[in-house]
């Protein structure tokens, strides 16, 4: 009997499943999302995949070798604060840390635009508020040198006042603890004691780096979605046991691998972003079987367009990075977005045509949903240029009207902008494609990669009705949709490793004794074969990452430098520092390096890995060029180099095979996205069933 692999993607709308199983086959299921409880949608999925294979859902589960998952769970908690009641101690004088910001929280997370309206941005809305924030007396300097002892008085004061209060997790963060935690955890083994129904985060062992603030709030943003978390994995843990599912569920996390539901639950703030990191593992794993090493990766889904980068073979991290406007010190994979998907609304801004940010979302959705939306979107655009087929929106399962789409343009763009409906939708088409390419630039030659070296994904329901036209602004000589565009992160997520992430903060001006850095990275990965080890996974079957984040002196903003090896001489350090120097000019600009102010070392990370039992994807023998048979109708289409709308040829997805090629314009159907394919492209099959589509 066969085994399978399960990856699931929990999205805003739909909830993703895609099944490997151990002969290269690949389904893909969708099942809608339920946001109040979203182990319910993931059962659902698992009940439609059965169903649809002919298995009882015991049977399917219990053939599972491997089920990881991406969730919102602890993203939703945070966006919509309903997360836990949180207590805060601090070393006393430092209690506002957190409300200070760094003098960043005015601005931070908005758009360009949003920030030169200043007048109108606030802080957000604290997570722990003043009177949850408790000092205690302490501290310990940057050495690691006690300067003076804990207060234990101080300490259980502090801890009673928050338990009178009701909190229902506790974050430590005390002053310099990333060099010596003895404090903090002294006050953990206090709270255990005396509130051992409080969930508790020391940030010595949560994320022991460099930055007071950005540990403070990442440390807080843990407590804030660890109950919340936890329940919900302990509930979806019980609901797969009872439906026959052998071994625990694991969880996506945002460094680019799963880990097991007991680590997740400790560290939760390492699932934020899960599912679109999915998507730039997916492609990961392809570019590899392709042998491809750099990609630009394009998701383009309801509501908004995400973008993230492969370079030579490595997905870009940054850290810290931005959640809920909060600078968190967590290593993620990169991932950049603006609000351009198929529910993006069109607007008029003093006689200018605007797409996005606002969206339709999925209730009520576009105009042409036909669920009471009354603002015109880009899906309802693509169904006026005779993109989207009406009768066949998923399948069929969702009939658009177009009637709607066409009122709603008219009233709300056209007629104010003195155009017809027909102009007005390709106007809103060409603006979304527009603002996707602007963004695509701004992580490529912005930063120094030529996107003319890159592939391009396209995947999300929606990018590969668009990945031509912004591909081409681009330059990129090639790109692929992917066969499961849809389920794209869903995928990713199943191939996913193990992974675990590790860091601590030592600052080293440079030269340094490549002893006193080795001696670092030996800490952590000492730590980091312990828990592989705890896991099943020992020191053969594993894989270690450095990486040092990296900074000319006197600056405050590192660059995270790999190292790709074991430092034994001055020289290896040298290499280092010679890569640091290339990756600064890249993103600042050629010449912009400063040798002058020296270099430094801020904090080292070690990615550690072990890889998961990978399924060998089956490939086809490519045949006749012809794809006839795969051609089910012709309806027109919009495109302006063509003058207007063309009769094009409509082609059935699921009768296309390896070999098969393509002249635009045409449009692949399928029952989860839509292809098109411009006048003077061409499209083609891979022996993976990826569509490829080139100039």
């Amino acid at each position: 009997m066969p085994s399978y692999t399960i990856g699931i993607d929990v999205g805003g709308t739909f909830t993703d499943l895609v099944l490997l199983d151990d002969s290269g086959h690949t389904r893909q299921f969708k099942a809608p999302s339920t946001p109040r409880d979203p182990s319910q949608g993931i059962l659902e999925a698992v009940e439609v995949a059965s169903r649809q294979m002919g298995l009882p859902a015991e049977d399917l589960l219990g053939r599972v070798l491997i089920f990881a998952h991406g969730s919102t769970v602890a993203t939703n908690a945070i966006l919509e604060r309903r997360g836990a009641k949180v207590g805060l101690i601090t070393t006393r004088g430092f209690e506002d840390t957190i409300l200070i910001m760094r003098g960043l929280g005015r601005v931070a997370g908005l758009s360009e635009s949003e920030i030169t309206h200043y007048s109108r941005t606030d802080k957000p809305v604290p997570v722990v508020p003043r009177t949850l924030i408790q000092g205690v007396m302490e501290r310990i300097d940057y050495k690691g040198a006690v300067v003076a002892p804990l207060n234990l008085e101080d300490a259980e004061r502090a801890v009673e006042s928050l338990a009178r209060k009701g909190v229902e997790s506790i974050g430590i963060c005390l002053l310099w603890s990333f060099a010596n935690p003895t404090h903090e955890e002294e006050l953990k083994a206090i709270i255990e004691k005396r509130l051992p129904h409080v969930s508790v985060t020391a940030s010595s062992q949560l994320i022991p780096v460099i930055g007071e603030y950005e540990r403070t709030a990442t440390t807080v943003l843990n407590c804030y979605v660890q109950p919340v978390l936890r329940v919900y994995m302990e509930k979806l843990g019980e609901l797969l046991k009872s439906k026959g599912l052998k071994r625990s569920p694991m969880i996506m996390q945002c460094t680019g691998g799963v880990v097991p539901t007991a680590e997740a639950n400790e560290k939760p703030i390492f699932t934020l972003n899960s599912g679109p990191v999915g998507g730039i593992v997916a492609s990961s794993f392809l570019g590899g079987l392709l042998g491809y090493e750099n990609l630009l990766n394009t998701d383009m889904g309801g509501t908004s367009f995400d973008v993230g980068l492969i370079a030579n073979g490595s997905m870009l991290m940054t850290a810290p990075s931005i959640v809920a406007r909060y600078h968190v010190s967590v290593p993620m994979v990169e991932i950049t977005s603006i609000g351009s998907g198929g529910g993006s609304v069109a607007w008029i801004d003093v006689n200018k045509l605007r797409v996005g940010p606002q969206s339709a979302g999925a209730d009520p959705g576009p105009a042409c949903y036909a669920r009471g939306g009354e603002e015109p979107t880009v899906t309802d655009a693509n169904v006026i240029l005779g993109y989207l087929n009406p009768d066949y929106f998923l399948g069929g399962r969702i009939q658009l009207n177009r009637k709607l789409s066409e009122e709603v343009i008219k009233r709300k763009i056209a007629e104010t902008l003195q155009m017809d409906t027909v102009e007005a939708a390709a106007g809103i088409y060409e603006v979304v494609n527009a603002q996707m390419s602007d963004l695509l630039r701004k992580v490529t030659v912005e930063r120094g990669y030529d996107p003319r070296e890159f592939v391009l994904f396209a995947y999300g329901g929606a990018a590969p009705i668009h990945c031509a036209e912004y591909g081409k602004d681009l330059g990129v000589s090639q790109i692929i949709v992917p066969l499961l565009s849809s389920t794209h992160s869903a995928f990713g997520i199943a191939v996913s490793d193990l992974n675990h992430s590790l860091s601590i903060s030592e600052h080293i001006v440079l030269p340094a004794k490549v002893d006193r850095i080795e001696a670092n990275f030996k800490r952590l990965e000492e730590r980091a074969l312990e828990m592989l080890k705890r896991e099943g996974v020992y020191q053969e079957s594993s894989l270690l990452q450095r990486t040092l984040d990296m900074r000319y002196g006197r600056q405050v903003h590192e660059i995270i430098v790999p190292v790709p090896g074991r430092l034994t001489t001055p020289e290896d350090l040298e290499a280092v520092i010679a890569e640091f120097e290339k990756r600064y000019e890249m993103l600042y600009g050629k010449g912009a390096a400063f040798k002058e102010a020296g270099v430094e070392i801020i904090t080292f990370r070690i990615m550690a890995s072990a890889r998961t039992p990978k399924p060998v994807l089956k490939r086809s023998q490519p045949t006749s060029s012809d794809s006839w048979q795969a051609l089910k109708s012709r309806r027109m289409a919009f495109f302006r180099p063509s003058g207007g709308f063309t009769e094009t040829p409509i082609y059935d997805s699921e009768k296309l095979r390896a070999g098969h090629e393509l002249t635009g314009p045409a449009i692949v159907e399928s029952a989860t996205t839509t292809i098109v394919i411009p006048p003077g492209r061409k499209g083609r099959v891979d022996e993976y069933l990826n569509f490829i589509i080139s100039a």
